[in-house]
């Protein structure tokens, strides 16, 4: 998982960096400025601008598609909407090409995000036919807006950018450092331009993807609820994403339109977003390199069966085959589908050599951790009381919760118990935002949050577990933990893309608090271990660790033994135990009486929605409405001769 085609590359440009990251560019910059001259194809230019600028397009769509897991098939829109904003800002307004690229990206960017913002809230096959729909509306208005667009008859005399104070579309060549320089086409000199903002786009993508933005774009697609719940404000990420996405289209577009200095409204058909998401999925989606693979090769590849048909290369036998070069095209995808279930990129990974490249950050020191404060998880010695005061939560006529009152204290381990069907769930949901109740207040202290979200609770420093566990499973059990962290971290966006001094400190910095985590709960030999490939009772603790991350006032753990065999029930007991002593006040919903009795101060019992005791776990494990909310009767197991002894039946034994 460390592999350098993996999206868990670890690859510092600006600070911390690695000899591979060095080398990889290196190479790439001496092979955008040296193989075009050697070539000095006008051909062979107009084939590797294509992958240049298709490559732009192809990564903001990986980070949708791939990291994101939002299927769009509306890009080819955006691409046009790009180009068109370029086209027209130079042609109308005269402005610099420069500029024109600039302004043709936000505008991709703001046409995006409009976009995203009620799409966003669908899922599934429902946002593929949102996208779908923008594209079809996106090639309409272009062939129809005759005035704006010219539409079929296109727009002509695009200018290309200025390069050493020459326009690169006035002159078939020059020589951009004096008489005694090398002669240079223009084409060559638009390829230079067009390469190095894909290779500076790859840069940034990686930067952006292998650091607290990268997990955080692959938690949402794992987990919206969790996320939600370590303070990650979903909508807004999802559409930030398709946002940034949008721009890389639209610039990609702006690039493509300055190419040949003419573009048409059909070239943006339906068929530019299927061959931008081809692009992604057969290169590899969710690979930091598969979209620059899929790429080159479906671009050259086309091109390569034309040439091959046109000159008859090939033995007359094969001739059939290569002059419907199209069929055999389409027939080499499917290959590729079903040999390269991962994409080009993901069949690379095996390559002797290519995981030494890029090699990963060097785990965090791993040390004695006895108590949360010297991981410096504790947010203070005073906490607020989580207070849910004549709670009612109605769907339609199910009462799941019906004037429920409790008053967890601080500092304190407080237990929730009530046979299923209770309303402890619902409970658990409404103190979490998850739901917002029918009536009734739920209070953090003096905060009111009965209309607050799940990613706003957290921010208050209430987060919880789950009944049934969320984690980030492809994640590795410390990039897990760092999610807990999202909030506590003050690096901006910008400076993860350029890898400040700022971001590494954080980044080092909370990666040995998590590792510091990890050791506190006797898990710190799994932190690169992929999340899911742990035992379920590892599973609880990577979570219960992730939310002590966050640093909170108020520790929710749904049924935090489900699952897990008896030898590890004490192991979960024992760090609840170790968890409140540190200053965290918990509550525990679960089923297994042996653990809530045995670790709280105070118990509350809920059955048909309501509260029907509350009091100290021996007062609750005597209630007699207790005994008979699990059982059905409190003196359905006692024998005639023995009646008398009734109150003295261990209801914890019998509810199991």
């Amino acid at each position: 998982m460390t592999s350098v085609w993996s999206r868990r590359i670890k690859a510092p440009i600006f600070a911390g960096v690695s000899v591979g990251s060095i080398v990889l560019t290196a190479i790439a910059v001496l092979a955008i400025f040296v193989g075009p001259v050697l070539l000095n194809n006008a051909f062979y230019m107009h084939i590797l601008q294509q992958i240049a600028f298709y490559t732009i397009a192809a990564i903001g769509l990986n980070l949708l598609v791939g990291y994101q897991g939002q299927v769009s098939l509306g890009h080819g829109g955006l691409f046009a909407v790009g180009a068109y904003a370029s086209a027209l800002l130079a042609t109308r307004l005269g402005m610099p090409v420069w500029v024109d690229f600039v302004l043709a990206a936000a505008i991709a960017g703001l046409v995006g995000a409009l976009l995203a913002l009620p799409t966003l809230r669908a899922k599934g096959p429902y946002l593929a036919m949102v996208t779908i729909a923008f594209s079809i509306v996106t090639f309409v208005v272009a062939q129809s807006w005759t005035d704006l667009t010219r539409g079929p008859e296109g727009i002509k005399n695009i200018p290309r950018p200025e390069w050493f104070g020459v326009r690169l579309s006035d002159v078939r060549t020059f020589r951009p450092l004096g008489e005694d320089g090398p002669q240079i086409t223009g084409d060559v000199a638009y390829f230079w331009v067009v390469a190095l903002v894909a290779l500076a786009v790859q840069i940034f993508a990686n930067n952006l993807l292998t650091g607290r933005w990268g997990r955080t774009i692959n938690a949402v697609r794992q987990s919206e609820i969790a996320s939600e719940t370590v303070g990650v404000s979903v909508y807004r990420m999802k559409v930030g994403v398709f946002a940034v996405s949008a721009v890389l289209a639209g610039l990609s577009g702006a690039l493509f339109a300055h190419q040949s200095g003419y573009i048409v409204s059909d070239t943006f058909t339906f068929n530019k977003s299927v061959e931008l998401l081809v692009f992604v999925i057969l290169g590899g989606a969710r690979t930091l390199f598969g979209p620059v693979i899929g790429t080159t090769v479906l671009v050259i590849l086309p091109e390569a069966l034309k040439t091959l048909a046109a000159y008859s290369i090939l033995p007359a036998a094969a001739q059939p085959f290569v002059e419907h070069y199209l069929l055999l095209y389409g027939a080499l995808l499917i290959l590729f589908l079903i040999t390269m279930p991962n994409g080009m990129a993901g069949a690379l990974r095996g390559v002797p050599g290519l995981a030494r490249l890029l090699p990963p950050l060097r785990m965090p020191e791993r040390r004695q951790v006895s108590t949360l404060a010297s991981a410096e998880l504790a947010n203070g010695a005073t906490r607020p009381a989580l207070v849910a005061d004549d709670i009612k939560m109605y769907f339609g006529g199910l009462k799941a919760l019906d004037g429920v009152t409790l008053n967890v204290q601080p500092g304190k381990i407080h237990g929730l118990i009530g046979p299923n069907g209770s309303g402890k769930s619902t409970m658990v949901n409404v103190l979490t935002g998850v739901y917002r109740p029918t009536g009734g207040q739920v209070r953090l202290g003096e905060t009111v949050m009965n209309n607050l979200s799940p990613h706003s609770v957290a921010a208050l420093g209430v987060t919880r577990t789950f009944q049934n566990i969320q984690l980030f499973k492809d994640l590795s059990v410390l990039e897990n933990v760092m999610m807990g962290f999202h909030l506590r971290m003050r690096y901006g966006f910008f400076e993860q893309m350029v890898r400040t001094g700022r971001y590494v400190r954080e980044e080092t910095e909370y990666r040995q608090r998590a590792m510091d985590l990890l050791a506190f709960l006797d898990i710190a030999h799994l932190a690169e271990v992929e999340a899911q490939s742990l035992p379920y009772g590892l599973q609880r603790l990577v979570e219960i660790a992730r939310a002590l991350a966050l640093g909170p006032s108020v520790l929710i753990l749904d049924e935090p033994a489900a699952g897990i065999n008896a030898s590890e029930i004490d192991q979960v007991s024992q760090v609840i135990r170790r968890v409140r002593d540190a200053g965290v006040t918990i509550l525990v919903i679960e089923h297994h009486m042996d653990l809530v009795m045995g670790v709280s101060d105070h118990v509350a019992a809920l059955d048909y929605g309501k509260r029907i005791a509350e009091g100290t776990p021996t007062e609750i494990q005597a209630n007699a409405r207790v005994i008979e909310a699990y059982l059905g009767d409190a003196n359905m197991f006692v024998l005639p001769e023995a009646e008398d002894e009734a109150p003295a039946v261990a209801p914890a034994t019998a509810a199991r």
